[in-house]
């Protein structure tokens, strides 16, 4: 048994912080959470390891809802930055869903909820060189094959599938857009999902397909709507629930990816490094740092000007959801720097107008419920134990969720493991 003593302790529920608490942890459970007074500490078990915390915050680990990783590296690369859980966005279904059934035990990566496999069509976005799923047929062209697909990912063990739904203009332009998913077979992908009791998130960012996705049954929306969300949609959203997973990093990114990588980074020649360019490696900071790599994202998604002007659109969309009560869910979808991107992407929607409280649940319980994991992010009884233990207030400044002097996974702690936190 485990108990951290005199720390101030953000639950994840959005209740006030608990100053000088009591957490205790028995196997990988909480068992409970309260202050720690004298009579408390005295009442813990023979043996049990006290943790002292003072000075230091606690917070549950953090979810990202939107992640791709190529490798075990990036899995690696996220826990060292705090997040305990993901949803991976895959391919290959069979595969996806052994690593999911390998990472909670693993003390190296975060737990895997894998939305597999990634539906689109030829020719469309996610048919770029992607590779295909050995055991199905990711590329649809009828609603016949559609739900045989969704079937089969059901039976290899998904629990959630994903579809692009999105013509990619909204950021290549002027390049040709790519071919798009017909309304018939997302019916059919997303009505099938939800008869075999599967989650559909989609990847939608243009208003009309965005609706589109909602009324065929989504349950979650896996990027911010370029346009204002109007009320109709919104209520379908707030009473199914459809959760809105934001990843405001992305659009900022591709608005001006060199301003977006110094706004993260620290702009060079501004003196002592800041605490990214300590924590990251040397390589990775030289290879974000490059007119090259910025000039590759501006080539490729040459549609700049357009994503800069609905940047209003996505932190307003932001603001209203979460004041309609329709579950904001963190999510980072952040190639450059993952794991990283989740601090920057909370510091996004406390831009956009939330609260650090209210990032800070987007985070955790939110992001949670919206894979289905309601055994964790909330620290209470009988919750999963995977937290943070913070050098800094999280409720000051959100993107102190990076001032990380522990992280702990299902009761253990697995890191920090060293100065760099790589990749």
């Amino acid at each position: 048994m485990i108990a951290f003593r005199g720390a101030t302790l953000v639950d994840g529920t959005g209740a006030p912080p608990i100053p000088n608490s009591l957490l205790v942890v028995d196997g990988d459970r909480i068992v409970s959470v309260g202050v720690a007074t004298p009579e408390a500490t005295a009442k813990l078990a023979p043996g049990t390891q006290v943790v002292v915390a003072d000075g230091k915050w606690i917070v549950p680990g953090l979810i990202d809802a939107h992640v791709h990783a190529e490798s075990d590296a990036d899995l690696r690369t996220m826990l060292h930055w705090g997040i305990t859980s993901v949803r991976l966005m895959a391919e290959d279904t069979a595969g996806a869903v052994a690593l999911a059934k390998a990472s909670g035990a693993r003390t190296d990566v975060p737990e895997v909820f894998p939305a597999a496999p990634i539906f689109t069509v030829h020719g469309g976005w996610w048919d770029q060189g992607q590779p295909p799923d050995r055991n199905l047929n990711r590329f649809p062209a009828t609603p016949e094959e559609a739900r045989e697909s969704v079937r089969t990912a059901k039976a290899l063990g998904s629990r959630e599938i994903k579809v692009m739904l999105d013509d990619m203009a909204w950021c290549r332009a002027p390049k040709p857009p790519l071919a798009k998913v017909p309304r018939p077979v997302l019916e059919a992908l997303i009505g099938e999902a939800r008869a075999q009791g599967m989650r559909a998130i989609v990847h939608a960012p243009n208003l009309e397909d965005a609706k589109a996705a909602v009324a065929a049954g989504a349950t979650a929306l896996a990027h911010g709507v370029l346009e204002p969300l109007d009320d109709a949609t919104i209520v379908a959203m707030r009473t199914r629930p459809v959760s809105y997973v934001p990843t405001m990093d992305i659009f900022e990114f591709l608005a001006e990816p060199r301003a977006s990588l110094d706004a993260v980074l620290g702009a060079p020649g501004r003196g002592g490094p800041t605490d990214v360019e300590r924590w990251l490696e040397p390589a990775t900071l030289a290879r974000l740092r490059s007119r090259e790599y910025s000039d590759h994202y501006r080539t490729g998604y040459p549609n700049l000007e357009n994503v800069s002007r609905h940047l209003p659109a996505l932190r307003r969309n932001v603001r209203t959801l979460k004041a309609a009560g329709v579950p904001v869910a963190m999510g980072t979808d952040m190639w450059a720097y993952p794991g990283l991107a989740a601090s920057v992407e909370m510091d996004l929607y406390v831009q956009a107008g939330l609260t650090p409280m209210e990032a800070i649940r987007s985070a955790t319980e939110i992001a949670a419920r919206s894979i289905e994991a309601t055994d964790r992010g909330t620290l209470e009884p009988g919750r999963r134990a995977d937290l943070l233990v913070l050098d800094a207030d999280p409720l000051r400044d959100v993107r102190n969720v990076r001032r990380i002097a522990a992280i702990w996974k299902g009761g253990s702690r697995v890191g920090p493991t060293g100065e760099r936190r790589g990749p």
